[in-house]
């Protein structure tokens, strides 16, 4: 994308990290600094974390400098001119030096073994291009709400079957969580080169998986050692209260759009993809079965609310 040619360049790491954790920063001053302490006392300790503040108002910048200032595992970059969520992503996944890359969210935190096991469960899986532990969420205090456990993409399921479910809109499925993941970094780079930029952010991990799904294998492993804060500011939340300000007519004309444009993206990367023809069959037969009881239910409501994912 042009607009990245003028993006602000981080300073050159040295020595190469195997692991890259990646936090595209914007204020979020309350969260931020629980966010990097948890990157900083993981029990794997070749790693760097990259942080790209997107111009931050509220003090999310200095509390990162602060950090920056005491450990030199921390690259921090503070853009010039807000990028907005989508190219702020795609920075850190560019500039990333490790070759395996996590992405964490300002107002997420990793327990202390995350990278730990997330490195030893690539190092058994080569085929993968993305493993995934399962996911506690919290509210704003930190309580824990639920355990979201990502019992139908497990490695020991073959990847036949759990391939289609990164094909379909995920309703009333928990799979999306995997989106932050532990992934290849090459196989990062080069899905963000087939990315156009949305309109809306929500659902981001749709598209994303659905090409890390034509370039590898996506798996999880039973062990909640990743936090996922839910909060009443998160991005999805802004775009929800943007939409729900129009007219009923025109919030159903936009989400219909939106959704649709999710499905079609899917579909378009699995028809051009390198996948055998006898694959892609298979795919879509599921997705035409899936669609034909699950489309009404896309439209009228989306994900269940309380499973919806924010970058």
């Amino acid at each position: 994308m042009k607009a990245s040619a003028h993006l602000d360049a981080p300073p050159p790491p040295s020595p190469r990290p195997l692991v890259t954790v990646g936090i595209p920063a914007y204020n979020e001053k309350r969260f931020i600094g629980q966010a990097i302490e948890s990157v900083l006392t993981q029990t794997f300790t070749d790693f760097e974390l990259l942080i790209s503040d997107d111009a931050s108002s509220d003090g999310t910048a200095e509390i990162c400098a602060e950090f920056a200032a005491r450990d030199r595992r921390i690259r921090l970059v503070r853009q010039s001119r807000n990028l907005g969520p989508f190219l702020n992503l795609k920075y850190v996944t560019d500039h990333a030096t490790g070759a395996l890359l996590v992405w964490l969210a300002h107002d997420d935190m990793l327990g202390s073994t995350y990278l730990e096991e997330c490195v030893r469960q690539v190092k058994s899986r080569p085929h993968d291009v993305l493993v995934s532990t399962d996911f506690k969420i919290i509210d704003e205090t930190g309580k824990l709400l639920r355990v979201e456990s990502l019992a139908g993409i497990r490695a020991d399921i073959p990847w036949k079957r759990r391939r289609a479910e990164f094909f379909r809109f995920p309703v009333y499925s928990n799979t999306f969580y995997s989106f932050y993941g532990m992934m290849q970094t090459d196989a990062g780079k080069q899905m963000f080169g087939q990315l156009k930029r949305p309109t809306y952010m929500s659902q981001i991990e749709l598209p994303v998986l659905a090409r890390l799904a034509t370039i590898g294998e996506i798996s999880s492993f039973p062990s909640a050692t990743r936090y996922y804060r839910r909060v009443s500011t998160s991005l999805y939340h802004t775009e929800q209260k943007s939409i729900m300000g129009k007219s009923s007519l025109r919030r159903i004309a936009i989400q219909a759009r939106h959704f649709g444009k999710l499905i079609a993206d899917q579909v378009s990367v699995l028809l051009h993809s390198s996948l055998s023809p006898e694959a892609k069959i298979g795919i879509m037969l599921h997705l035409t079965y899936y669609y034909s009881v699950k489309c009404a239910v896309i439209l009228a409501r989306g994900r269940q609310p309380d499973c919806q994912a924010d970058v």
